[in-house]
């Protein structure tokens, strides 16, 4: 089979590309980046590695020339805070560009294509609990663009008969596959980097919201499980896909907190929160229901103190 990754040197797509190279050594997996201006990490050596901008189809027309490809996995995307900071940009790179890129692929008789989506898109969900089946209400650029994104993918399931699977992800952790990956503003990475550098950790909030969070190991099995274990079986191609596992940001701190007593047989010097206006909020657990996915075989294996103890080793290089 061959694979093309786009965003395969980002922070999910690294994880993914280096887990399903492990598992299926036989794949060709395709990996993309915008432009060969900065030096490649060395754990893609593995791989190949084409530029492509999915702002002009010719670049996507020239990338994928030749290369056979089966399946698409599309992960690039703007960032929510480079999404809140340039609205605009956002639209072009996250809905535009994945529209351009199934045009493509659909001229180029690609017929399966993964799309990653968010959690996001579902908006303020309160105390209900989160399924497919739940409105989509998006407030955010980040989730407005994802949302539309989303529609283009069913327009060419419906009207091209397309083989699509959209995943709407949670809150994914883990390490990084190197340290130059620019996610370490996630909570996770945050409060790891910190640790490991000060000795200490700091909640810019009371600590107290709760999110849904998924180990990325695990965001790469369930790939692998839809494309190598059901490839015939995808159902509608709609599935949440979180961890079962809501934490507050507060429970986050105290885990790495444990795994940092451990690892380097010392305590953390301090947890330190600020109070801010959720404070008289209610927070409760985030309900965010993979009953639909795991009916189809998946199950969930991420290992929290794992996944942490890897994060501080990347901390350190």
């Amino acid at each position: 089979m061959n694979i093309l990754i786009t965003g395969g040197l980002g922070y999910i797509g690294g994880r993914v590309a280096s887990y399903l190279k492990e598992k299926e050594p036989n794949t060709n997996i395709f990996l993309t980046t915008r432009g060969f201006n900065k030096t490649l990490p060395s754990w893609s050596n593995n791989f190949i590695v084409l530029e492509m901008d999915f702002l002009d189809e010719s670049s996507i027309i020239n990338g994928l020339k030749n290369k056979d490809v089966d399946v698409i996995i599309h992960l690039a995307a703007l960032n929510e805070i480079d999404s809140i900071r340039d609205p605009e940009l956002a639209l072009k790179v996250n809905t535009q560009g994945t529209y351009n890129l199934l045009r493509v692929a659909n001229d180029n008789r690609i017929n399966r294509f993964v799309y990653f989506s968010t959690f996001h898109v579902y908006g303020v969900t309160s105390n209900s609990v989160v399924t497919e089946d739940s409105p989509t209400k998006p407030f955010h650029p980040y989730a407005i663009t994802h949302r539309a994104a989303e529609d283009f993918v069913t327009f060419f399931n419906h009207y091209y008969k397309m083989e699509t699977l959209i995943f709407r992800l949670s809150n994914g952790y883990g390490y990084p596959m190197n340290k130059d990956v620019n996610r370490w503003t996630l909570i996770f990475n945050d409060l790891c980097k910190q640790a490991v550098t000060t000795g200490r950790i700091v909640l810019k909030s009371s600590g107290k919201q709760h999110r849904d969070f998924i180990a990325l190991h695990d965001v790469a099995r369930a790939l692998r499980h839809f494309l190598f274990t059901i490839p015939d079986k995808w159902g509608d191609g709609l599935y949440n896909l979180g961890g079962d596992c809501s934490m507050s940001m507060l429970d986050v701190a105290n885990r790495i907190s444990d795994v940092y007593k451990v690892k380097y047989n010392k305590e953390i010097e301090g947890i330190d929160t600020v109070q801010d206006e959720s404070d008289s909020i209610t927070h409760v657990p985030v309900k965010y229901s993979i009953d639909k996915i795991l009916k189809t075989g998946f199950s969930l294996r991420g290992d929290v103190t794992s996944e942490i103890k890897n994060t501080m080793n990347v901390c350190e290089m």
